[in-house]
C-alpha cells in the first residue's frame, strides 16, 4: 500500500457512473434555480402602471377620461411619486388631471399598494381618426418607470 492511498476503492461499473453523473447534474441545476428565484427576486408583473380608459374608440371632437394606476411593488414606501400623462401627438391634445388638487405629485405610495389619478384628454379641435400614443411617465424610488398606450378615434 502506498502513502497516500487510503486502503478504500469505490468501484463503480459504467452503469452505475452514468446513474452517479446524471444526480449530480440534476442536483446542480436545482441548486442553479434555487439560487436564482431566493437571490435575485423576479417578479414578471412588476410594471408599477396600468392604464384603464372610460370609452376607448372615441370620436373626433370627443373627450376620454383615461384612469392611470400606479402600484408600489417594491419593498420600501415611496415618497413624492412623480405622475405625468402626456400625449405623444402634443398638437393634437390636451391632458389634465380629474382631480384639481393633483400637481403631478402623490406624496405617499406605501409598500404593496396603489393610487389612482384620472386624466380628461381632450382634442385640439377635431382630430383625424386614427390611434393616438399617450405616455405615463412616473418616478418612484429613483426609478423611472414609463408606459405607452393607445387611443384610437374612429370616423
Amino acid at each position: 500500500m502506498g502513502l497516500y492511498d487510503s486502503g478504500i476503492y469505490a468501484k463503480f461499473g459504467e452503469e452505475k457512473k452514468k446513474i452517479a453523473m446524471g444526480v449530480l447534474a440534476a442536483v446542480v441545476i436545482a441548486v442553479a434555480i434555487w439560487s436564482i428565484l431566493v437571490l435575485a427576486p423576479i417578479n414578471f408583473d412588476d410594471h408599477p402602471i396600468k392604464y384603464r380608459f372610460e370609452k376607448n374608440p372615441v370620436r373626433p371632437g370627443e373627450q376620454a377620461k383615461a384612469t392611470i394606476t400606479i402600484s408600489n411593488n417594491g419593498k420600501m414606501d415611496a415618497q413624492n411619486v412623480k405622475l405625468f400623462l402626456r400625449p405623444k401627438e402634443k398638437t393634437e391634445f390636451d391632458v389634465f388631471p380629474v382631480n384639481e388638487k393633483f400637481r403631478d405629485t402623490i406624496p405617499l405610495i406605501s409598500s404593496g399598494t396603489s393610487r389612482e389619478v384620472a386624466f380628461l384628454i381632450n382634442p385640439v379641435g377635431d382630430v383625424l381618426p386614427g390611434t393616438y400614443t399617450l405616455v405615463a411617465t412616473a418616478q418612484m424610488n429613483g426609478r423611472i418607470f414609463t408606459e405607452s398606450a393607445t387611443l384610437t378615434v374612429s370616423g
